[in-house]
């Protein structure tokens, strides 16, 4: 009883720290959401992604401070791998990677503030996911909590300045609402009865009306402000909850013999499979049946391959988390993971065999690198099997953060052009350059120096009517199939939504790619003249 008292006193007591600094937290995450808005302002990632991300941390520093809670040495590593998401954001165009450095940077953040505010010393694997989707959903009813503390810090202000002048505050209010209605009707029956009234002061707040409080930037603005403002102060304030379940209570795990059973069943045909890929897939393909190539049949199966990897890991993690360590079933766990990865071997050995083939994408740079990934994930399953103690969850942070980052800062699609670029030369082909195209703007620098000629095409296959222009017929037409037209294009598609960069959206792979396009189209069209 008293320990169950001791921790209601504790919740109450960290919950207070936001409900009775409310003026400080409303201020911070009012100023939070003012820069949140200016950042992201038709700008989703510009130079002011990092700005914001470094902002992020300084209101978790000022909460921090404020509730007297030491900065724990180890977190610094979340902190660094923050900024660096941020810094990479401003570093590529890829929207794929835009999107999961930012999903990265909000679970970062989650984990790093959870491991200040609580002890997770004791959390496991599985406990660490339950805990951030808890937190998270516990921010949702906390929407209603500025409003609330604020309703507060007003009656208490209020309180303290009664039978003070100046509590005339809600009077004025109140004759303000009443007011503006009426202002607004005299005004337009105003306007239609005078001319000049009409056109001295009826346009203007016509003009305010219309641009101002219906303006659609306006409402863009609003929603931005409102969206950072609710965001930082429900983060804070489901933080100080104290609600965290407790998981020092652990029921006993499950008899290992239902787990020894199934697993026996499937590493028995693991086992024949890792067989059948050393004999006919890492043997060069000599044994391949009749009608296979060997890119083929490196490519068959490969996704089905790749998502049996990704369930034993998960799977593994289950037994240990479920049922009792026994010795039997120890070993069959690390026969299972040994298994898991020849598999990752036969995967990764299947798309390199591709890649030699049809060459780079970025779906399969993504597919390798996830298969490095699973690896260094693997690692730390078979040591969780050899040691129950070990940290899964903080090896298994540290090692998705370190490969993500690279992923992150490696600018793929610029990799994949390069590569390509450098082995197809000036043989590429119409549809490996419509492809090449087709990536973000990382690629365009590596796709500049093509210096190709027009292909001869009837005047008929011309592309659409946005491909023309009267002012330069000669110089606009695209022909459908032309490698030098598709690359030309592609030049003005990147000048033209790169067009107006300033100073809180520049962006250094899209200043990059948009210098590029430039000297591609001045070569392109001093090669015309000639």
């Amino acid at each position: 009883m008293e320990a169950c008292k001791q921790m209601e006193n504790e919740a109450k007591e960290a919950n207070s720290t936001v409900r009775e600094n409310a003026a400080y937290f409303l201020g911070v995450s009012l100023a939070f959401g003012v820069c949140f808005a200016i950042a992201f302002y038709r700008n989703y990632a510009g130079i002011t992604f990092p700005l914001i991300t470094a902002a992020m941390l300084a209101v978790c520093g000022l909460f921090l401070k404020k509730s007297g809670i030491p900065w724990k040495t180890s977190n610094w590593l979340y902190a660094g791998a923050i900024l660096m998401l941020g810094v990479s954001t401003a570093l590529t165009a890829n929207g794929f990677v835009i999107f999961f450095n930012t999903i990265g940077i909000l679970l970062l953040v989650t984990v790093f503030m959870l491991r200040q505010a609580y002890d997770a010393s004791q959390w496991g694997f599985g406990q660490y996911l339950c805990n951030i989707l808890f937190f998270g959903l516990s921010m949702v009813p906390e929407v209603a909590s500025p409003f609330i503390h604020l309703g507060n810090y007003w009656r208490k202000a209020r309180a303290s300045k009664e039978g003070e002048k100046g509590g005339n505050g809600k009077y004025v209010i109140a004759g303000i609402l009443i007011g503006l209605p009426m202002l607004l009707c005299l005004v337009e029956l105003l306007s239609g009865a005078d001319q000049i009234f009409s056109n001295l002061v009826g346009e203007m707040l016509h003009t305010f009306w219309s641009q101002a409080v219906f303006s659609p930037n306006l409402f863009l603005a609003a929603m931005l402000l409102a969206m950072g403002f609710l965001g930082c102060y429900c983060f804070l304030s489901a933080l100080c909850l104290g609600n965290m379940p407790e998981w020092k209570k652990r029921g006993r795990k499950k008899n290992p013999v239902v787990a020894i059973t199934f697993l026996s069943m499937i590493t028995a045909v693991y086992l024949f499979f890792c067989g059948i890929q050393l004999i006919f897939l890492f043997t060069g393909g000599s044994l391949l049946p009749e009608g296979y190539t060997y890119a083929e049949y490196a490519r068959q199966g490969f996704f089905q391959l790749l998502f049996v990897c990704l369930c034993n890991f998960f799977l593994v993690i289950s037994c240990l988390a479920v049922f009792e360590r026994q010795r039997m079933l120890s070993g069959l766990l690390l026969a299972f993971s040994a298994c898991t990865y020849i598999m990752i071997a036969s995967s990764a050995f299947r798309m390199i065999l591709y890649i030699s083939t049809y060459r780079l994408s970025f779906l399969r740079v993504l597919t390798l690198w996830f298969l490095a990934l699973l690896s260094a994930l693997m690692a730390g399953v078979i040591r969780n099997i050899q040691k129950e103690g070990f940290p899964l969850f903080g090896y298994s942070m540290a090692v998705v953060t370190g490969f993500y980052l690279v992923f992150s800062f490696g600018r793929v699609d610029a990799l994949v052009a390069s590569y390509n670029v450098a082995q197809l030369g000036d043989g590429i082909s119409y549809q490996d350059m419509a492809y090449l195209t087709g990536l973000s703007m990382d690629a365009v620098p590596a796709l500049s120096q093509y210096r190709l000629e027009h292909e001869n095409h009837e005047e008929g296959s011309v592309y659409g009517d946005f491909y023309k222009s009267e002012e330069e017929p000669q110089k606009n037409l695209y022909f459908a199939g032309c490698r030098r037209c598709r690359l030309e294009w592609n030049c003005r598609q990147v000048i033209a939504e790169t067009d107006g960069m300033g100073i809180r959206s520049f962006h250094f792979s899209k200043y990059r790619a948009r210098k590029a396009a430039q000297d591609l189209q001045k070569s392109i069209a001093n090669h015309f003249h000639e």
